[in-house]
C-alpha cells in the first residue's frame, strides 16, 4: 500500500507533502543518505517527498521539530545515534528520544572514520602518531562538526589508546572541514564514515583508521581500529527515523513498511554503499530496544572516560 493510501485511512490530508528533516549541512553524509532515500520514496508514492536540513543544537533540531509535530505522519526526523549521545551530558537537549518520539525503523550502521589531509606525509595512522609526536602542538588538532558528548569520548578514548594528546577544533559542517583542510590549516579530522567515504575516493581526504569490528565491505582497504591495536576504537553507530508522539499505530506500521521496503530495494542499498552506509533495517519496537542498549553503552564508556553526565 502506498504511503498515500496509508494517510488517507489514518490522516486528513491525502496530498500533504511528507517531510523529512535532518539536523546537517547540505552535502554531509545524513543530507545525502536523506536525500537518496527521499528520491526513491517519491518515485515510489503519490506524494512529494522533501528534505529540510535544520542545522544546530548537535543534529539534534530534526527531533525537537518532529516532537511539536501533528501526529499524521507527514513530518519525520533523520536522526545519528551520535547525536542522540549527546542528550547524556546536555541539559539543554531538546527532546528525549524514548518518550517524545515515534520510533519508525533503523536505516543502517556506519562508522566513524580518522581522516588527514591529502598533502599530509603519511600513508598510515602509525605514521600519523609519529608526524604528530615530531612536531608543535598545531598537528594535533582535528577537526570535528559539532561539540557532542560522542565527540567528547571519542577523543578520549583515542588520546588513551594512542598515548597522545588530540586537541578537538569545531566546525559547522564537513563542507568547512574539508577546506580548511585542503588549505593546510588543519590536518585530520574525525566524522562519520558517511560524510567521509566519498571525500576520501575523490582524495580530498585519506581516511587512515575507522572504528567498528569489521572492515566496511565497500572500503575494504581502510583498517579498523581493532586490528591496529586499539580495542575501544570498536563502535558501531546508526542512522534511524522518527515521527511524531502519538502518531496512530497504523500509520506507524504502514510508513515502517514502506520506509523499509525502499531502503532495502537493490538499487537504494547500492546507491548507499558508496557512503559507507550499511542497510539495516527493523520494526519500531526493534528501534526502541535498540536506543535503549545504545544509551546504557555509552553512559558505560562516559564513565570509564571521565566524561561528565547531565544530572
Amino acid at each position: 500500500m502506498l504511503l498515500g493510501s496509508a494517510y488517507g485511512q489514518v490522516g486528513r490530508d491525502r496530498e500533504k507533502d511528507l517531510r523529512i528533516f535532518v539536523g546537517f549541512e547540505p552535502g554531509g553524509g545524513a543530507d545525502q543518505v536523506a536525500r537518496t532515500i527521499a528520491s526513491q520514496l517519491q518515485r515510489r508514492t503519490s506524494r512529494r517527498v522533501i528534505v529540510e536540513n535544520r542545522t544546530g543544537q548537535f543534529g539534534a533540531v530534526p527531533g525537537e521539530l518532529v516532537k511539536k509535530a501533528p501526529p499524521d505522519g507527514a513530518e519525520l526526523a533523520l536522526l545519528s545515534s551520535t547525536t542522540l549521545v549527546s542528550r547524556l551530558a546536555s541539559k539543554t537537549f531538546p527532546f528525549d528520544p524514548a518518550k517524545d518520539l515515534a520510533p519508525i525503523t533503523k536505516i543502517g550502521n556506519f562508522a566513524i572514520a580518522f581522516a588527514v589531509a591529502p598533502q599530509l606525509p603519511v600513508d598510515t595512522f602509525k605514521d600519523y602518531l609519529a608526524w604528530i609526536q615530531e612536531g608543535d602542538d598545531q598537528r594535533r588538532r582535528i577537526a570535528v562538526s559539532s561539540n557532542t558528548t560522542f565527540v567528547e569520548v571519542l577523543n578520549v578514548l583515542l588520546s588513551r589508546s594512542t598515548r597522545q594528546r588530540l586537541e578537538p577544533v569545531y566546525f559547522r559542517g564537513i563542507t568547512a572541514i574539508l577546506s580548511e583542510m585542503r588549505d593546510g590549516k588543519i590536518p585530520a579530522t574525525v566524522n562519520t564514515m558517511t560524510s567521509l567515504l566519498p571525500p576520501h575516493r575523490g582524495r580530498r581526504a585519506r581516511i587512515l583508521l575507522a572504528t567498528g569490528t569489521r572492515r566496511l565491505s565497500t572500503a575494504p582497504n581502510i583498517p579498523i581500529g581493532p586490528e591496529l591495536g586499539y580495542p575501544s576504537l570498536d563502535m558501531e553507530e546508526w542512522f534511524a527515523f522518527f515521527a511524531a508522539p502519538g502518531t496512530p499505530a497504523p500509520l506507524v506500521a504502514q510508513l515502517n513498511n514502506r520506509l523499509r521496503s525502499v531502503i532495502a530495494d537493490r538499487e537504494v542499498t547500492e546507491l548507499l554503499k558508496p557512503l559507507g552506509l550499511e542497510v539495516d533495517t527493523g520494526e519500531p519496537d526493534e528501534l526502541a530496544k535498540l536506543i535503549e542498549a545504545h544509551r546504557q553503552t555509552w553512559q558505560l564508556r562516559m564513565a570509564t572516560t571521565g566524561v561528565a553526565a547531565a544530572n
